[in-house]
Parts: C-alpha cells; sequence; structure tokens
C-alpha cells in the first residue's frame, strides 16, 4: 500500500517535469531549445513531428508550395521563416501569435485584403523578391505592430494604400514606382528608414517629406530623375541636409543634363525662370514701348517726349522708394554670379533682399498667358527701328547701377518755335545776299574781259 502511494506521488511530480521537455526533433532538423530549423533538406510538405510548444520555426530553402492552414495549431509560434520556397499565394491560417514573418524569394503575386486580417501581433514582414503587383487597399492597415515592412524586388507601380501609422522601416526599392502617393507617405508619422531607390520616379510631389518628422534615412538613388521645375523641392529639400541620404541622384532628363549629378547643377540650369520671375514682363513691356517709339521716328518732338516720360517715371520710381539702396545691393550682387554657377542656397539669400516689384509690371502669370507672352515676342514686326531701339536698350542698360540721369520732358513752347523760325529767316537773307556779291562780283569780271579785248585789237593795226 505504501508503495503504491509512493508510486502516485513519483508520477504526480514527474508529470508536470516532462510537458516542460520538449518533443523529439525531426529528423535532419536542427531544434536548440524551442527553436526548430529545418532548412535545405528539399522537403515538399511541413515535417509532421515538429513540437508544438516551438516558438521560432525556419523551413526556409525547401519546396514547399502550400502551407495553407497546417501550423495554426502552434499557438506559441513566434518567428517563422519560409523565405526560399514554391509559395504561389500569401499563406492562410497562420497562427494570430506571429510576430515575425519572411517570405522572401518566393512566387507570391497578389496580397488580398483579408490574407493578414489574423496577424495584428505583425511587427515584421519580409516580402523581399516576389512576383507582388498589387496589394488590396487595406491588406496592410490592421497590422497596428508592424515596424518594419520589406517590399523590394517585386513589381509594384505605386506604394501600397492605408499603410499602418506603426512603421518605422519602409523598403519599397527595385520595384516600378512612377509616383510618390502623398496620402500614403503623409500617415507615416513614425517613419526613420525610406528606401524607394531603383524605382521609376521622375520627381517628387511638393512637400511630400515636410510630413515625416522622424525620418532619418531615405534612399532614392536609381531613378529617372527629370531634372527640371519640378524636381526644385527635392532639389532644396536635399540641400537642407535634414537627413542622412545618399545625393547622388543622376538626372536622366532633360537631354543636355542627362548623366550629370543633380546637385551638381544651378538652379538656373534646372529652371531658368525661377530666378526672375518678372523678367519676361519686363521684356515685353520693352517692346510694346519700342514699337510706340518706332511711327514717330528717333529724332521726332514725339519720341523725345516719350523718352523724357520714361526718364521721368524712373526717376519717380527712384524718388518713392521702389529701387532702394537694398535693391541696389542686391542688384550688384548679382553681378558677381554667373547664371551656371548660382546656387539655390545663393538665390534664397539673395531673394530675402529682393525690391518690392514695380505695381505697373504683372510679377505672375498662368500658363496661358506665358504662351500668349512667347507668341506676342516670337511675332514682333521684323521693321522696328533698330537705331531707336538700340537706343532705348542704351537708355535703360547703362544706367542699371549709376544714379539715373533726368531729362527735361517739356515740349518746345511758341516762344521757342517763334525762335527757331526768326533764326532760319535771318540764315536765308545772308545766304541771299552772299549769292547777290558773289553774282555782282562774276558780272563786273564779264565786262572788263569785254572791255579789254577791242583795244587790244586796235593798237596791232
Amino acid at each position: 500500500m505504501l508503495g503504491c502511494r509512493c508510486g502516485v506521488l513519483l508520477v504526480l511530480c514527474i508529470g508536470p517535469l516532462a510537458c516542460l521537455i520538449p518533443s523529439s526533433c525531426p529528423p535532419g532538423c536542427c531544434c536548440p531549445g524551442f527553436l526548430v530549423l529545418c532548412e535545405s533538406l528539399g522537403l515538399k510538405s511541413l515535417p509532421r513531428s515538429v513540437p508544438l510548444r516551438t516558438s521560432a520555426l525556419s523551413v526556409a530553402r525547401n519546396q514547399l508550395c502550400n502551407v495553407d492552414h497546417l501550423l495554426w495549431p502552434f499557438s506559441d509560434l513566434q518567428e517563422l521563416s519560409l523565405s526560399h520556397n514554391l509559395l504561389p499565394r500569401f499563406p492562410r491560417g497562420l497562427p494570430p501569435s506571429l510576430e515575425s514573418l519572411l517570405l522572401q524569394e518566393n512566387r507570391i503575386t497578389f496580397i488580398t485584403s483579408g490574407a493578414l486580417r489574423q496577424l495584428g501581433n505583425l511587427t515584421r514582414l519580409d516580402l523581399e523578391n516576389n512576383r507582388i503587383s498589387a496589394i488590396q487597399p487595406g491588406a496592410l492597415l490592421g497590422l497596428n505592430r508592424l515596424q518594419v515592412l520589406i517590399l523590394k524586388g517585386n513589381k509594384l507601380t505605386s506604394l501600397p494604400l492605408n499603410l499602418p501609422p506603426s512603421l518605422t522601416h519602409l523598403d519599397v526599392s527595385a520595384n516600378c514606382i512612377s509616383v510618390l502617393d502623398l496620402p500614403s507617405l503623409s500617415a507615416l508619422v513614425n517613419l526613420q528608414v525610406l528606401k524607394i531607390n531603383s524605382n521609376c520616379l521622375r520627381s517628387v510631389p511638393e512637400n511630400a517629406f515636410d510630413g515625416l518628422p522622424r525620418l532619418r534615412s531615405v534612399d532614392l538613388t536609381n531613378n529617372l530623375w527629370v531634372c527640371e521645375c519640378d524636381i526644385l523641392y527635392l532639389y532644396r529639400w536635399l540641400l537642407s541636409g535634414r537627413v542622412r541620404m545618399a545625393t547622388d541622384l543622376v538626372c536622366s532628363e532633360p537631354v543636355h543634363l542627362a548623366h550629370r549629378l543633380l546637385l551638381d547643377l544651378s538652379v538656373m540650369a534646372i529652371c531658368p525662370r525661377v530666378l526672375k520671375p518678372n523678367e519676361r514682363t519686363q521684356q515685353l513691356d520693352l517692346n510694346s514701348s519700342l514699337e510706340t517709339v518706332k511711327p514717330m521716328g528717333p529724332n521726332s518732338s514725339k519720341t523725345k517726349r516719350y523718352l523724357g516720360k520714361m526718364s521721368e517715371m524712373i526717376s519717380q520710381e527712384t524718388t518713392d522708394g521702389l529701387l532702394s539702396k537694398d535693391a541696389h545691393k542686391t542688384r550688384v550682387s548679382l553681378d558677381h554670379y554667373s547664371l551656371e554657377t548660382l546656387t539655390y542656397e545663393d538665390c534664397l539669400s539673395l531673394n530675402k533682399t529682393q525690391p518690392v516689384s514695380s505695381p505697373n509690371l504683372k510679377t505672375t502669370s498662368v500658363p496661358g498667358e506665358e504662351q500668349k507672352c512667347r507668341e506676342n515676342i516670337t511675332r514682333r514686326s521684323p521693321h522696328v527701328n533698330t537705331t531707336s531701339a538700340e537706343g532705348t536698350r542704351s537708355l535703360l542698360s547703362t544706367n542699371r547701377d549709376a544714379p539715373r540721369p533726368t531729362l527735361d520732358p517739356r515740349p518746345f513752347t511758341q516762344q521757342d518755335s517763334a525762335l527757331v523760325v526768326s533764326l532760319l529767316a535771318v540764315l536765308c537773307v545772308l545766304v541771299a545776299l552772299l549769292m547777290l556779291a558773289v553774282l555782282l562780283v562774276l558780272k563786273k569780271v564779264l565786262l572788263r574781259h569785254q572791255q579789254v579785248a577791242p583795244l587790244n585789237v586796235g593798237s596791232g593795226g
């Protein structure tokens, strides 16, 4: 009787300890503790003797085609690697305890909205080098703890919609993404690392990265950058140096800038119209002024009167302070730069001291108006008097930095006109008297020759 009691007590004591000991390891696998590694064994199905208490399982580099619902009983499984297999779709029936899921190097082409519905504990999801071309909107939204998402080497043409705000690391490199979706980016308030290199980006939308306060590393290399005006936001953002990133972005277009580094270019080389946005308007005003002067003739009184009014207007602007001392300093400092060497930072520093533009000139224009402006320039009459045009240009350009002289714009008065007429009349009278005197002298000379000739004849007889 005592022996039976001792046997029962022994069973009661040893039984719980036996539950803590893992079951036997599958053949060919390695099982250190609760970790089971069954890699590179040529498996076409999951091993049957995997302990249910396994917390980490790797069956990578096998020939698995279907593991749907086979892993559901593993309620303690936290890490699962199914990489380098032949899975054609995202596996179904995975245990909700998973925190890390590795599915790289498979044949997955599509992710449905319900494929990850039960995986709310995931913190890492690796889908690198599959064939994913589409992810249904909201398929990843329920992953409230997801921090690392790797979609490198797939066939995505845009960022997945409704990404979880918990993401800190997003890798969508080596895809076919051509446009950055602003709503998808703006929700990633915790994002720290963004890799979007080796895609088809041509530009970055305005304020694309301004809503990512924790961003510290970005990779944008190997894209199809078009180095024109639309890329100025990215250009300015790179110069700010707020994040650590590769800055060797190479232009693919336009042709004359192809294969050149973006940050080696000046702002004028990228967007020639950004430095002086009202330059075209001023040119049009000058052209219209020249066309007004042309029919009057360069030396007419109307021309002189017009130039006088123009000079008076310039002097008035100077007097009113539209061209202040700061504006003069800005103009002088601009002369120290050539258009090719002016950097964006220099441009910003100069723009801070730009004078207020004249109210008579338009500083902004819509694209349609710019097109009309270009047409007006190209259709300008070829018969413009070059003499008057050069004179007007010299009047406006030579006085750029020097004090502007003021011409007397007053028209001739009637008294001045009478004086001119009187002088002309006196001149005519003098000319007439001079001609009359010349005629009288000639007449006397002729008469003398006529009188001398007969006397010579008589004396000879």
